[in-house]
């Protein structure tokens, strides 16, 4: 390894955030690989991508490689996100003063200050990247999410489902699955807990003829205890039955004023990889940041996303006739099948905002 007075971008191989980091530029070569490290090389942007592959259990190992680097008058920027080991590095990363890193937070769910990483005790971390507001203790927006080592992007939870589920050995461009003749209805997964919002957003639209869902078995529980992650391609299937799909995002719309932590989770993911026309129930800022983006959503032909949006689509489904129903389908179709052109576009293309900051450009 011979990389002096170089800028490097560091990621362990089994982090998490291996997804994120690989993805800020496609525009990269293998520049040199080992036992203990692979490493590329972006011409465009003059950076090396260097990924750890020793013990991330270690982490007086991982501390030695980035020191080793450091010493050869690099500049380092460490990115970390979830391994063995990340608490102490994060730790001994703070306590150097020398050493750049940042934290990406890209899981699609609730995060706070002080769990599982202490981010808030951190007077030297240079940028948090999240796909989510960062909470404190008393469940509010925590003081580092309103200063500028801050960087949200609701998108970014895309990137990590998209490789973390495998959907991107689907093939790319248009798509592939035609249903010529889907279900005159609405496909929906109504699993939901007693007494939850979704439930009682479930409910507003049961008692419409064309809602379809999905049974589930006794089994189901068994092997979802198993093997989880395999329970998500059913959704090729499922989202391509019927001519409308109606999702629930985890975080879905309020009554009140929203107190929820805003983000995505793969249930938007695979809305946006189907050519099906989806409503996808979710907060109100993150669907506007993703319309402003340039994704499509059923929603969009109902109004102003709000909960009154919803009302209107659930009262549409229990009164609307054959026709009306046909022709909101054939109004939809065709935008709805640009969805996955343009995540595609978005997973692949360079992040430059991104890059920039961790090179310190």
């Amino acid at each position: 390894m011979n990389i002096q007075n170089k800028k490097i971008i560091w990621c362990h191989k089994s982090d998490l955030c291996l997804s994120w980091v690989h993805n800020l530029t496609q525009n990269k070569i293998m520049y040199e690989e080992s036992d203990t490290y692979e490493i590329y090389y972006s011409n465009i942007y003059d950076v090396f991508f260097f990924y750890f592959k020793g013990d991330d259990n270690n982490h007086e190992t991982i501390l030695k490689n980035i020191s080793l680097l450091k010493d050869l008058q690099n500049y380092v920027h460490v990115i970390l996100c979830d391994f063995r080991s990340i608490i102490k590095v994060v730790e001994l990363l703070d306590k150097s003063n020398h050493i750049n890193f940042s934290i990406v937070n890209h899981l699609g769910e609730m995060m706070y200050d002080d769990k599982p990483i202490p981010v808030k005790d951190l007077k030297n971390i240079k940028y948090y990247f999240s796909c989510c507001d960062l909470f404190n203790e008393k469940n509010i927006i925590c003081d580092l999410q309103i200063t500028n080592k801050f960087i949200k992007d609701y998108k970014y939870s895309l990137i990590y489902f998209y490789f973390k589920l495998g959907f991107n050995f689907i093939q790319r461009g248009e798509h592939i699955i035609d249903n010529n003749k889907p279900k005159d209805g609405v496909f929906l997964y109504n699993k939901s807990k007693e007494g939850s919002q979704r439930r009682e957003l479930i409910e507003m639209v049961s008692g419409s003829k064309k809602l379809v869902t999905k049974e589930f078995y006794e089994s189901d529980i068994f092997w979802f205890g198993v093997n989880n992650s395999t329970v998500h391609s059913s959704f090729l299937i499922d989202y391509n039955t019927c001519k409308f799909n109606l999702i629930m995002e985890t975080q879905p719309l309020t009554k009140n004023e929203n107190v929820l932590s805003r983000f995505i989770t793969e249930k938007t993911l695979k809305s946006l990889l189907t050519p099906t026309p989806s409503y996808v129930v979710m907060l109100e800022d993150v669907y506007n940041e993703l319309v402003e983006t340039g994704f499509y959503f059923l929603n969009k032909e109902f109004g102003d996303y709000n909960l009154i949006n919803y009302q209107t689509f659930c009262n549409f489904l229990k009164n609307t006739n054959d026709n009306s129903f046909n022709e909101l389908y054939i109004n939809s179709i065709e935008k709805s099948k640009l969805n996955k052109i343009k995540l595609e576009e978005y997973i692949y293309s360079d992040k430059i905002k991104e890059i920039k900051l961790l090179i310190n450009e």
